[in-house]
């Protein structure tokens, strides 16, 4: 009888085999027309597009102005209204005013009066053994926040009041065209200037009025020519050159009064790096 081989296969194999169907390869494909075209060409200036920049201000400044309405339409239509002041009233005088002024000046002097004294009496007794005319003693230092950064282009004292001084502010920085200040100091009060003007380009030059000591006559960096009334209680110039006066194109380095006043009309004469000695006359409704 066969003997049966004990040394057996433990894994059962079989074959099989499975065929797919390749799928079919198909194109699409779509032709289209391109869109119609059509072809523009214009020339434009600098002066329609400044039309169109003056246009678009124009209709801001009015959006500008229909919003203020009508947000002052909204407060007037609210039943309580704040007070208003009452510029009858003492405390806002102007004779109230004028003590406050007077009182500041006592208080600066009273405050300085060491300083005002040694500008009144100081003498050094040893200038006569130096050569030379003396020595300087320094006193004030005239200060204001609306002139800072700025530099002294001028100075001019008042012909008629000698304690009252206009100070000129610019910049030599000529890269750099800034606004200016005027600035008119007293030596009666050294902690605030008296007037402050501020003007749109530097200060380059300043005159009094020799006979008019309240008028001020002022040359700009840009090349204009302005007159101020310090009097007024407006800031603005009683008069200012512009292109249609045939201003300035340069800086006006001097302006000075013509003493000569044979019409009767006040005029002066402004000296400007163009080339041109301008004489200016102050005319009513000119």
């Amino acid at each position: 009888m066969p003997v049966k081989n004990p040394l057996r296969n433990q894994f059962n194999f079989s074959d099989r085999a499975v065929q797919t169907k390749n799928c079919i390869l198909r194109e699409r494909g779509w032709a289209t027309e391109p869109p119609p075209t059509t072809g523009y060409q214009g020339m434009v200036t600098q002066w329609e597009i400044f039309d169109t920049y003056m246009k678009d201000i124009e209709a801001a400044k009015e959006k500008d102005k229909d919003d203020k309405s009508k947000a002052r339409a909204s407060i007037d239509d609210e039943p309580e209204k704040k007070p208003k002041k009452d510029a009858n009233a003492p405390i806002y005088s102007e004779s109230m005013r004028l003590s406050i002024k007077i009182m500041e000046r006592m208080v600066n002097q009273n405050v300085e009066n060491e300083v005002y004294l040694d500008f009144k009496y100081w003498e050094d007794k040893s200038d006569e053994f130096r050569d030379g005319e003396g020595t300087l003693l320094p006193l004030w230092r005239f200060s204001s926040e609306k002139a800072k950064r700025k530099q002294v282009t001028c100075i001019k004292w008042n012909p008629r009041y000698n304690d009252l001084c206009a100070v000129g502010f610019g910049s030599y920085d000529f890269l750099r065209r800034g606004t200016g200040v005027i600035c008119c100091y007293s030596l009666k009060n050294t902690r605030y200037p008296e007037y402050v003007f501020n003007t749109d380009a530097g200060v380059c030059s300043l005159d009094w009025h020799p006979e008019h000591p309240a008028v001020l006559a002022v040359g700009l960096y840009d090349g204009t020519v302005l007159v101020y009334d310090v009097r007024a209680k407006m800031k603005k110039p009683i008069y200012q050159s512009t292109v249609r006066t045939n201003k300035h194109t340069d800086p006006v380095w001097e302006v000075r009064w013509n003493t000569d006043e044979a019409g009767g009309t006040l005029n002066f004469f402004s000296i400007s790096s163009d080339g041109r000695v301008s004489n200016w006359l102050m005319m009513k409704n000119k």
